[in-house]
């Protein structure tokens, strides 16, 4: 991280000094220290560790909080892992209703994956360029790598009320994230060619600042944001090894560096007729880039073929604009209403590029492009599409409380979204909902909610996508797609006795897909939670929960170079095939807190978890008759954590803490079951790091820490 950032925030927070030391402070807070001993079996710790820093064997455990107080100012300070990767900072303090101010640093590692199960053949992992040798060494014979990267988060914060109604207030902070993570790269042009895990470096960093002005009384706000962000990559490409391109150099371009600016003025208007409030926002953002373009790409025979594109950097330009509005009234005691509009557009002003490639280059695989219009044959240019959209949305709900304990609430909302894409250009979606609260029952509260979407787009593709492949003239993506969706939510609070807690709640969701050939057909989703609590918490006390979770996606496909039409007659060759993806979730767990002594107290829990995938595949009759057996390993895992916790308070001063924890993790799914790292032969066939292959891991955590409180 920069250190101009970190001393600039550290010495503004300071410049409240002498204002604070005018007054005296009556301070407390506490000190903490401890060990912490971790014994795991794992082949590869990263799923242990994935958000966290739990290192094998001992380590220390550090924290503090500080608090001051006085009748005109305030101060707060708190730390917690400290020297660890998952290390938080926190510190702000002001004077009331004059000024106040924060410093915060904030760090985590992610953990994907680390040796013995990340493996590469690659040399110069970590750095622009990587390169392996072909034919490829034998797997033992690959390095290990740590597929990880470090997120730091640290920023600040002032502002100033003394000048109320007015305040102003400054933000600024910058993430910094360092490591590695993992892309795939195309061997070749078709999916037939295999792919390649790239260990891509990752040195990022984004400064965000900002400075508000408001104005707020009781009769409403106003408050104008200036907002400006850069995001920086040191390496904006990857060369890598291509063996199905004689091994040369390809490349595969990341994320560029680019600045977003944004203006928003937000403000409302209370006590006015009908007892309303009107409340608006409004946005203008611009997003930039410049980007030099390659002028050559690795193509067929492991030579270096122009890409002659239209002009040699793109420029990015995309401007969003939002507008919100609305208005809640009570015209009557019993009623309420609520009107709202809201609107989106984003806007595409980058550079129209095109690419002319030689005829036959090997740049651009088939004969066609579908998206960008490339022929490979010909010297026809490339020109990619430019996404833009515009969304307008209106609403209205009413309210109306039928009696003190039942109140009624309806609403209406109508979508509009218009967009450049290559199959729907526009969508309309109708959502109507209806609630019911209910709370006759001194013991008992309910609240039952039905919704209904519905969605209908105009399906007219592009020619050159139907000319690249026919069968899209009967796809339907289903993020887009017509449908009709029905959702009902149910929630149940029950006190029937004296320290007894009971909650209930239910949801269910359907989707169904209209006028869709090929593609999803339909989903649904089910959840219940429940969960119930009994005792006085200054004695003791037990709390019981589970939650159930189902889901299913089912879905048409055709498969062939035939009549693309799933209504014609199947052959060997071209048939329809369909698929029904479910996946089952549930745990269950229980918690207990029992206050044994004055001084002791004790805490447990036990938590059980389990997933489920499972697909089911079904070829139409006439069809190709191979066997397709379902696929019953597909993301399942199941999870025990069970932990146990004793505090002691010796005296005023003094606090002990001794506890212990237990986790158990197992995922098996058949895309990484017995990972074989590559995948074919020759310069076709894939090759994969394995990190997630080896998520498996039991650990038992055993901690002890002794707080001092002043």
């Amino acid at each position: 991280m920069k250190r101009t950032l970190l001393s600039a925030l550290v010495a503004n927070a300071f410049i409240a000094a002498p204002a604070l030391a005018q007054e005296a402070m009556e301070w407390s807070g506490s000190v903490s220290a401890g060990v912490r001993n971790v014994d795991s079996d794992a082949q590869d710790p990263s799923k242990l560790n994935e958000y966290r820093d739990l290192e094998e064997g001992n380590s220390g455990i550090f924290g503090f909080e500080l608090r001051g107080r006085s009748q005109q100012n305030y101060f707060n300070a708190y730390g917690e892992n400290l020297g660890r990767d998952d290390q938080y900072l926190d510190l702000n303090g002001g004077r009331y209703n004059t000024f106040k101010y924060r410093l915060y640093s904030d760090q985590l590692r992610h953990n994907f994956g680390s040796g013995p199960g990340a493996l590469s053949p690659f040399s110069g992992i970590g750095g622009a360029t990587i390169t392996a040798p072909s034919p490829l060494p034998a797997v033992p014979l690959w390095g290990s790598f740590d597929h990880s990267y470090k997120r730091r988060d640290t920023g600040g914060m002032f502002e100033l009320q003394a000048t109320s109604p007015w305040y102003f207030r400054v933000e600024a902070n910058e993430v910094r994230r360092d490591g590695i993570n993992v892309y795939a790269g195309a061997n070749g042009t078709s999916p037939g060619n295999g792919f390649t895990d790239l260990p891509s470096p990752i040195d990022w960093l984004t400064r965000n600042y900002s400075a508000e002005v408001g104005y707020s009384t009781r009769r409403g706000h106003f408050a104008v944001n200036l907002s400006h962000s850069t995001f920086e990559n040191e390496n904006e490409v990857l060369r890598w090894s291509n063996r199905f391109f004689g091994n040369g150099l390809d490349t595969t371009v990341l994320a560029p560096d680019n600045e977003l600016t944004r203006l928003s003025v937000n403000g409302n208007l209370r006590q006015l007729a009908l007892d309303s409030t009107l409340a608006g926002r409004f946005t203008y953002s611009k997003l930039t880039n410049d980007v030099s373009l390659q002028p050559a790409m690795l193509s067929t025979g492991g030579v270096n073929a122009a890409t002659n594109p239209s002009d040699p950097s793109f420029k990015g330009d995309i401007v969003k604009t939002t507008l919100g509005l609305s208005l809640n009234s009570r015209p009557m005691q019993a009623v309420d209403t609520k009107l709202y509009f809201n609107w989106i557009k984003e806007e595409n002003d980058s550079t129209r590029m095109s690419f002319s490639p030689a005829a036959g280059s090997g740049l651009t695989g088939g004969s066609s492009n579908p998206i960008s219009n490339c022929n490979s044959t010909a010297t026809v240019a490339c020109t990619p599409e430019m996404f833009e959209y515009e969304k307008r949305q209106y609403g209205a709900e009413a309210g109306w409380r039928v009696t003190r304990a039942n109140k009624l609430t309806g609403g209406l909302e109508w979508t509009d979204i218009e967009r450049e894409r290559a199959d729907f250009q526009e969508n309309e979606e109708t959502r109507l909902f209806a609630e019911w609260k209910n709370s006759s029952l001194d013991w008992m509260t309910s609240r039952l909610k039905y919704q209904f979407m519905q969605r209908t787009g105009h399906f007219h593709p592009h020619d050159a996508v139907l000319a690249a492949n026919p069968m899209d003239l009967y796809v339907r993506r289903f993020d887009v797609a017509n449908v009709d969706q029905s959702l009902v939510k149910l929630a149940l609070d029950f006190s029937p006795a004296p320290l007894l807690d009971l909650g209930l709640e239910a949801i269910y969701k359907e989707n169904k897909y209209k006028d869709t050939p090929l593609g999803r057909t339909e989903d649904t989703r089910h959840e219940v939670y429940a969960s119930i609590g009994y005792g006085d918490p200054k004695s003791w006390r037990v709390h019981l929960f589970g939650d159930i979770e189902y889901v299913k996606f089912d879905s048409r496909h055709r498969v062939g170079t035939g009549n693309p039409d799933p209504a014609t007659p199947p052959n060997a060759g071209t048939y329809n095939w369909t698929s029904k993806n479910e996946d089952n979730s549930w745990q269950i767990g229980i918690g207990a807190d029992w206050a044994v002594l004055t001084r002791l107290t004790l805490k447990a829990s036990l938590i059980y978890a389990e997933t489920d995938g499972h697909t089911d595949f079904s070829v139409q009759p006439g069809g190709d008759p191979t066997p397709r057996p379902a696929i019953v390993a597909s993301d399942d895992t199941t999870r025990v954590s069970a932990t146990l916790r004793a505090v002691y308070a010796v005296d005023r001063n003094w606090e002990l803490t001794a506890g212990y924890a237990y986790e158990k993790y197992r995922y098996s799914d058949i895309a990484y079951d017995g990972t074989r790292y590559v995948v074919g032969a020759g310069t076709t066939s894939s090759i994969v790091t394995g990190q997630f292959s080896f998520q498996n891991y039991e650990a038992n955590i055993f901690y002890g820490v002794v707080k001092y409180k002043f």
